[in-house]
């Protein structure tokens, strides 16, 4: 066929293919241009998914009259001019695409009224044939309808989801919009049914409520911005009791543009690393701002990504960020968390409190002679208690003495050991209940911060092997080997070549010393391999490492512990700096808080 420029029609159909996918689009580019015009109300209605109609309606600035027919015409905009760079773009919209593209695929009436106007203005597009502009009353701000989408392209029609899916994007989208922008009152109906509703009152934790809900609400940790910093983060995300299977729980915004980007989701899910489990995610709500001229807004048709000109500081700015929130804010895992509510306000600020006066409560049989010589007691020195009485008694006070309730680096309640259960889990007495240990999991954690703190100290404590072990390698894990022999030495392995893809392991690191000997060593040699084969940062390949060193170091379920090996296991957890989860993100500990107790008991 001979070369030849296509029909306006056939371009604007093309057009609207790589800007308007499904209903969901076309309610993102009408939403979009809402904020744009400084709504602080925008109402969704859907129809069928979306296929027979969507309306959208703000309470923006709105459209003069004279305007409103050349809004629909291709790259017409208000928001960037000749001189523009298409570099600081501080618009969710620029390029013009988005009312043009709508108007070839459907049926769209716009209604608007200027907010100095007294009268609006009505025009209509019938799949890309305008119609004249009329005056019409309207309130302030602008009412778009669109119906019968892509019924003049029946192939992209049939490519259509079912209803309620198409609904669900479209709920999904609008929700992550709603969680940038919580100053705007978002609300969705579909099909006379409310489906979404915010109030818009500018605190992003009411957002959150209106979107996932009150009880995900209330399990949020907030990341408190640096004003003085170019490149910052603020918003909300979930404690590690609460997590979901799927990442699309996290809503990114980059200066107030919602994005999609594997980079920055991969940087909230390495925040969250020995906190949750593997294949669990957080819900996170990460709204980052950098300068304007630091972000290509001009690199999809549908400005759902972004680039970056610092993408390495961005990352490390968001990782950062949410990590530092975790390990300051980080809770006791409730028994039963993670489906619906948390145990919030177990980490504790510093403090002390009464001792109960009743025998049976907590605190009053405990045995201090037991903890003698162990260096870190779980309960205050006798002496202590002597002189807080002697002070109460110089203030002619006759309060009870007073016990602490956390531990030195208040990571914890104060727990006394109770018993040993299925020769698995360490049973606790706390202030607030029961707490049960994993006795496998918090060994591992303090295998784990002992053998960092040595790695990052670069004290290398090595075992000989009586009989070296010879190890058959994958193909390129050689390689793997060759590139990370120095950190391999620096945390005790002793290896050396043996044939093309076969080693000899003739030293473990000391922690594996009791636990891996023989072709045992050789297995966990490879599954440490394994690890670093992944990649990652480098914090992240050596934190891996390092859990798996832990995990074949610790004591295992279904072993028997003594009542003195029981206690020192917890006074080892409770100096740890994240007693809470394993390195691998699985609890440690579990509290059955007495409340629940006392009503399962019928005694409340």
């Amino acid at each position: 066929m001979p070369i030849r420029i296509l029909s306006d029609e056939i371009a604007s159909r093309i057009a609207a293919g790589e800007v308007i996918e499904r209903p969901a689009s076309v309610v993102k580019e009408l939403v979009e241009n809402s904020l744009d015009a400084g709504s602080t109300r925008v109402d969704v209605n859907i129809v069928v998914g979306g296929a027979q109609s969507i309306t959208v309606v703000d309470n923006g600035q709105g459209i003069p009259s004279d305007q409103l027919s050349l809004a629909f015409e291709r790259f017409a905009t208000s928001k960037i001019d000749e001189s523009s760079d298409l570099i600081a773009i501080p618009t969710l919209g620029f390029r013009g695409e988005a009312l043009p593209s709508i108007a070839s695929v459907a049926r769209v009436e716009a209604v608007s009224r200027e907010k100095d106007s007294s009268t609006g203005a009505r025009f209509l597009v019938d799949f890309g044939k305008a119609g004249d502009v009329e005056p019409a009353g309207a309130p302030q701000g602008t009412r778009i309808e669109v119906a019968g989408l892509f019924s003049n392209i029946p192939a992209r029609l049939k490519f259509l989801g079912s209803a309620g899916r198409e609904l669900s994007r479209i709920q999904s989208m609008l929700g992550s919009l709603a969680l940038v922008y919580p100053h705007v009152a978002f609300s969705l109906n579909a099909d006379g049914r409310e489906r979404l509703r915010t109030i818009g009152s500018g605190k992003l934790v009411d957002a959150v409520s209106g979107v996932y809900g009150a009880k995900v609400a209330e399990q949020m940790l907030a990341i408190e911005p640096d004003e003085s910093a170019a490149f910052t983060i603020d918003g909300l995300v979930s404690s590690p009791s609460l997590n979901r299977s799927n990442r699309t729980y996290m809503t990114i915004s980059v200066n107030g543009r919602w994005i999609q980007s594997r980079r920055l989701s991969y940087a909230i899910e390495q925040a969250y690393h020995g906190f949750l489990p593997e294949r669990r995610f957080p819900i996170a709500v990460a709204r980052i701002r950098t300068p304007l001229d630091d972000v290509d807004a001009n690199v999809h048709p549908a400005k759902a990504e972004v680039r970056f000109l610092r993408e390495d500081l961005v990352y490390s700015v968001v990782q950062r960020a949410i990590r530092g929130v975790l390990s300051a804010s980080a809770p006791v895992h409730g028994l039963g968390v993670g489906r619906a509510t948390g145990s919030m306000g177990l980490l504790r600020t510093p403090g002390m409190r009464h001792a109960p006066s009743s025998r049976g409560e907590y605190g009053k049989s405990q045995d201090h002679s037991s903890q003698a010589g162990s260096g870190f007691s779980q309960w205050p020195d006798p002496s202590v208690l002597v002189e807080q009485s002697q002070l109460h008694d110089q203030q002619s006070t006759t309060v009870a003495p007073v016990i602490p309730t956390n531990t030195p680096k208040d990571t914890l309640p104060v727990l006394r050991v109770i018993g040993q259960a299925h020769e698995t889990y360490i049973l606790t007495e706390g202030p607030d209940g029961i707490y049960m240990i994993d006795q496998h999991a918090a060994h591992e954690r303090v295998v784990f911060e002992q053998v960092r703190q040595r790695f990052e100290q670069s004290v290398s404590e090595s075992q000989p092997l009586l009989e070296p072990a010879s190890v058959d390698l994958a193909p390129g894990a050689m390689a793997t080997v060759q590139e990370h022999l120095e950190e391999l030495n620096r945390v005790g392995w002793g290896v050396e070549e043996f044939g093309s893809n076969s080693l000899i392991v003739r030293s473990v690191p000391a922690s594996l010393a009791t636990r891996a000997s023989g072709d045992g060593a050789g297995q966990v040699f490879v599954r440490v391999l394994d690890e670093l084969g992944e990649g990652g940062t480098g914090d992240t390949w050596r934190d891996r490492m390092l859990a798996t060193i832990a995990c074949h170091s610790s004591i295992r379920a279904g072993q028997i512990l003594s009542a003195e090996e029981c206690k020192d296991l917890v006074r080892q957890l409770e100096k740890t700096d994240r007693p809470n989860t394993c390195p691998h993100g699985r609890p440690t500990i579990v509290q059955i808080n007495i409340n629940d107790l006392e009503r399962e008991f019928k005694r409340r």
